[in-house]
């Protein structure tokens, strides 16, 4: 089959769907790039795609393929009808896949999909895992706050009525992967314990600035943004807006850093959701509507320009298995508040690249934020510390381990 380092292949991504922007959907459009740019030829494939509301500026650069036709307009079950169906459906049109070298299941259903094909043809797979399958293992805030709505909901109890079976095709198409990649160092430590794996750390990417913003220009002028204008300083969170994320502990403690810093505002970006009326109430409640500003789902080039400018970014959600937007903030050398928690504790170094408040004390995660509006030197100093901490996040490095993963099961005996 030639060398490891030569050999271009085939691979068949399956994904749960691009139906909202988030960082699971980011990464797999970002990984289908770099690896068809190192000249591998990759069809992604999914139950549900919606390009409108996924990412539209980048999923054109990748080629996403349905993985059965579905109903052009929405309803309540459109999204449970078509994952379910695709998953059971998709072996048997095993033949669509028996060209492809090798399967990639990002995150479940994927490795589900992925092991009923490689039983079938006799391939290989390769998982990548931010998280273990939620559904059938709900974290604490998942429990409290509830999937969302529609979809999210349905599958959980459709679980809850097959546990045993669901649970063991889980485990048996994680467990028997080719190579398991886990989204860095704390995700590693969770499925090792909830599946008695050893996957490899591979954290999610991000692109570092080429030349850095003066961390002055951060604190004074100000940015348009369409019809809006945006005055600097603001404090920035990117994420989906679902309740697991806890929004409101920034938009609850913005009045207390308004006391100190009554010039800042805060900015928030992502499609609007049945949480999203939730919050924008809680702003009035508070008085603070002309203070927070929400932007709705924005192109990527503008994130960047809202992550350079930004003087400070938060990241609020209390049980996170890593936060893309914490090292995409990094990579434009601002610097991070979030929790001492999860998936964070790992990327953010406590007082060098940011700041990691106790879970979940309000009132430190409110100290921290004012200290870095107030301390521009400070500011300053660890952004610049947190964009080259960024480097060990880039893209670069994701693709490389992701491709060396992918090259292994044709690699030549010895």
């Amino acid at each position: 089959m030639g060398e490891v380092s030569t050999k271009k292949l085939r691979i068949a991504v399956f994904h749960l769907g691009f139906f909202f922007s988030g960082g699971g959907e980011k990464l797999v459009i970002e990984e289908a790039k770099g690896l068809k740019e190192k000249g591998h030829s990759i069809d992604i494939f999914v139950p549900v795609l919606d390009s409108k509301r996924c990412f539209p500026d980048l999923i054109r650069k990748v080629e996403v393929k349905k993985l059965f036709p579905s109903p052009s307009f929405n309803f309540p079950l459109r999204d449970f009808i078509s994952i379910t169906c695709s998953v059971f459906l998709t072996p048997l049109t095993f033949w669509r896949f028996r060209n492809y070298d090798i399967f990639f299941g990002a995150n479940q259903p994927g490795p589900l999909i992925c092991w009923f094909l490689a039983k079938i043809l006799g391939k290989p797979y390769v998982i990548y895992l931010a998280q273990p399958t939620r559904i059938i293992y709900p974290r604490t805030i998942d429990l409290e706050r509830g999937f969302g709505k529609g979809s999210f909901n349905l599958f959980y109890l459709f679980t809850k009525i097959f546990y045993p079976i669901i649970r063991k095709l889980d485990e048996l198409s994680i467990r028997e992967a080719n190579t398991i990649l886990a989204n860095g160092d704390y995700m590693s430590n969770v499925l090792e314990k909830v599946y008695q794996i050893s996957p490899s750390s591979c954290p999610a990417g991000c692109y570092p600035a080429i030349k850095l913003t003066p961390a002055v220009s951060r604190f004074g002028g100000e940015i348009k943004f369409g019809r809006k204008r945006i005055k600097k300083p603001y404090i920035l969170l990117t994420n989906r807006h679902f309740p697991q994320k806890r929004f409101d502990y920034i938009i609850s403690s913005l009045p207390f850093i308004l006391k100190k810093i009554p010039e800042v505002c805060l900015v928030i970006t992502g499609s609007k959701t049945f949480y999203t009326s939730y919050l924008k109430t809680l702003t009035t409640q508070l008085g603070i509507v002309d203070k927070v500003i929400f932007l709705g789902l924005v192109k990527e080039s503008q994130l960047a320009t809202l992550y350079t400018n930004a003087a400070v970014y938060v990241y609020t959600a209390p049980e996170e298995d890593f936060g893309m937007g914490i090292i995409e903030a990094m990579a434009a050398a601002t610097p991070v508040v979030a929790w001492r928690s999860g998936g964070p504790s790992t990327t953010v170094l406590h007082g060098e690249t940011g700041f990691l408040a106790e879970p979940f004390d309000m009132s430190d995660f409110a100290g921290r934020v004012t200290q870095l509006l107030k301390d521009r030197r400070l500011n300053r100093e660890l952004g610049r510390k947190a964009w080259r901490r960024a480097f060990d996040f880039s893209y670069k490095i994701h693709i490389d381990k992701l491709e060396k993963a992918l090259l292994s099961p044709f690699k030549p005996p010895n």
